[in-house]
């Protein structure tokens, strides 16, 4: 017959109060797990964000970019008051753009967003090569922002298991 005499006297050795802090060990470390995975999705949900208000930023100005060049095609310089209206928009826009682009880490479609849309005057924006150019970014920005949306869905789904 075995005998648990010594883990008997480890049990009645712990007070009450004993029990009380080992309790909220337990608890504090089931506390913690959750903080650090609340912490890991709030990253994740961050990132992916980001990448979105890029892609779609950078989506409306390509957008207003076609619509400029398309509008102004073969003009030199601003014509009438509606071209400096549309001028500035645009302008602006790239500008939203370009300050939420420069803040990303190094990556070739930012590269090439910035390439694409880096000009100064209307003569400048007409080029054909800048509107083909910055096509392309806008598509890999979408695919940027939806590959962080799969990383996070298979992190949530490599935990469930």
């Amino acid at each position: 017959m075995v005998e648990f005499r010594p883990m008997c006297r480890i049990l009645h050795l712990l007070g009450s109060l004993d029990w009380i802090a080992l309790f909220a060990l337990v608890v504090a470390i089931a506390a913690l797990y959750v903080a650090q995975k609340t912490l890991k999705d709030a990253e994740e949900f961050w990132k992916q964000q980001k990448w979105f208000d890029l892609y779609s930023k950078a989506d409306e100005g390509y957008d207003t970019f076609e619509f400029y060049c398309t509008t102004y095609k073969g003009t030199k310089g601003i014509s009438t008051a509606q071209h400096g209206d549309d001028w500035n928009r645009l302008m602006l826009l790239i500008r939203r753009v370009h300050s939420i682009a420069m803040v990303f880490p190094k990556h070739p479609a930012i590269d090439k967003l910035a390439k694409a849309t880096s000009f100064k005057t209307p003569a400048d924006a007409l080029e054909e090569w800048r509107l083909k150019l910055s096509l392309s970014p806008s598509a890999r920005l979408r695919s940027s922002a939806f590959s962080c949306l799969e990383g996070a869905h298979q992190v949530h789904q490599d935990e469930g298991k």
